[in-house]
């Protein structure tokens, strides 16, 4: 027999080396549908596993029954229900069913409650809801169907057995009764026998048509008369300072008018100086007008403003007095301020 040479050996081993990696490309790709048609051996078979009543529970003999408290409810109010697995081998995995789903059990208001928790050695496993019922012909808690799976049948729909809680122990009778009707007392009206008498008639209460008196048509003549009464005083009551206000105005008019006279001496011009003083303070304090400058002026404007007519002549002579100062001087600037003060305090006296 011949030898194979390395080139033959060389492109057996890449024949190989080809053929390993096809399989297991075919193996990745395949994996997962093997995995989901597993031998019905390998575990649970997807394929037999009941549609309804199945709750993911294992074991070789599985009992369920019902334990009521109350026995006796009234219509709308709750009872205990709970629901006691017994020889389950997997109690934290089983699901607690959905009694709001399943036929029967419409006749009462379901209300799940906490469960107790669960452990892995758990011999009992207990599901408790709160069941209140709609009428008096609830007679029972409605019987259960509870599916479950046995690793140890034959595989095949075997290995989904199922229990009921239908026998007579496990579906315990119940008494639903009407809630009792409160009567309400009733407690009779005393008053006098007239006014229970029905009264017919244009005028069931006895009263005409109103006429206002004398007394109404005085209330609408005074009315206002004393609304400006009552907001005059009001306004004093919430105003107290303000004609403190206007005297103190009428007091700095006067106390500046003063200053500015008793400091013409030291101006370029005293005699000009206690004429703008003067002329100022019967602007601010009688509201004289701007363009009023002479003496003859200025006595028609205060004549107008009620002035007595000696003041306003005194005016015009304490005015005509300063022209001829200034322009006659004659060195009697003190006599003249004190005449201009004298004559301020008269009219200040005006106020």
């Amino acid at each position: 027999m011949k030898a194979a040479t390395g080139d033959e050996r060389r492109g057996h081993m890449l024949f190989l080396d080809r053929n390993t990696l096809r399989g297991a490309l075919l193996l990745a790709a395949l994996g997962p549908l093997l995995a989901a048609h597993r031998p019905l051996w390998a575990g649970q078979p997807a394929f037999f596993e009941p549609k309804e009543h199945y709750y993911k529970a294992k074991g070789s003999s599985i009992s369920v029954r019902w334990v009521v408290e109350p026995r006796e409810v009234l219509v709308g109010r709750d009872l205990t229900a709970t629901l006691v697995v017994t020889g389950a081998t997997n109690p934290t995995e089983i699901v607690k069913p959905d009694l709001r789903k399943l036929p029967g059990f419409d006749v009462f208001k379901v209300t799940d409650v906490p469960d107790p928790t669960r452990s892995p050695t758990d011999k009992e496993v207990r599901f408790v809801y709160k069941l209140a019922p709609r009428g008096t012909d609830v007679k029972e808690v409605p019987p259960l169907k509870f599916s479950y799976f046995n690793p140890g049948a034959p595989p095949g729909k075997q290995q989904f057995p199922s229990t009921r809680t239908d026998r007579d122990e496990d579906t315990p009778a119940i008494t639903v009764r009407e809630a009792p009707k409160v009567e309400r007392r009733v407690v009779p009206l005393e008053a006098p026998e007239r006014l229970f008498q029905l009264e017919t008639g244009a005028d069931p209460l006895g009263r005409g048509p109103f006429v206002p008196g004398v007394w109404a048509w005085g209330a609408a003549v005074l009315a206002g008369p004393l609304a400006a009464v009552g907001w005059f005083l009001v306004w004093r009551r919430f105003n107290p300072t303000a004609a403190r206000l206007a005297r103190a105005r009428r007091s700095r008019a006067a106390r500046r008018a003063v200053e500015q006279i008793r400091k013409a001496n030291r101006a370029p011009d005293p005699p000009a100086a206690i004429a703008g003083a003067v002329l100022g303070y019967l602007r601010a304090r009688f509201l004289l007008p701007e363009s009023t400058v002479t003496p003859s002026e200025t006595v028609s404007a205060l004549r107008q403003l009620d002035v007595p007519a000696d003041v306003a002549e005194r005016v015009a002579e304490v005015l005509r007095a300063c022209d001829r100062a200034r322009f006659a001087p004659t060195g009697a600037e003190t006599a003249l301020a004190t005449e201009a003060e004298a004559l301020l305090t008269r009219l200040e006296a005006l106020a």
